[in-house]
């Protein structure tokens, strides 16, 4: 396995970098978008055991509602806290070692969601 693909649903407005929102809050968003990550990256997994990647990267693949100009580096950073539960499973031994490619913002008014698509980088 060289690709793993994880669908979470779209990050609480605290979390982004730009958020106002009371300190307590955004940790308890922080705490259950990690461990909703997590989960989702077993569930892809599924019984296949974490393959521990140095160096992988990282295709961010957001669905909103409704159409209108969004910033992709916001994006990114409210997905923290994802990256974190993905590399608490094991796929990638950090999530330092994730090579960000630019996010594709689209429109699903039916199944807004955040598609995280995950491929190895080989050892050089």
């Amino acid at each position: 396995m060289n690709e793993l693909t994880i669908t979470i649903p779209l990050p609480d407005a605290s979390l982004s970098p730009n958020s106002r929102s009371h300190w307590g809050k955004k940790a308890r968003h922080t705490k259950m978008y990690r461990n909703a990550a997590m989960l989702a990256t077993k569930a892809a997994l599924g019984r296949t055991r974490p393959p521990g990647w140095l160096k992988a990267e990282c295709k961010v693949s957001a669905f909103y509602a409704i159409s209108r100009r969004r910033d992709t580096d916001n994006l990114i950073a409210s997905l923290k806290s994802a990256f974190d539960g993905i590399a608490d499973t094991g796929v990638i031994s950090n999530d330092s070692g994730l090579v960000h490619l630019p996010a594709i913002i689209g429109k699903d008014t039916r199944n807004p969601r955040i598609e995280i698509t995950i491929t190895a980088i080989p050892h050089t």
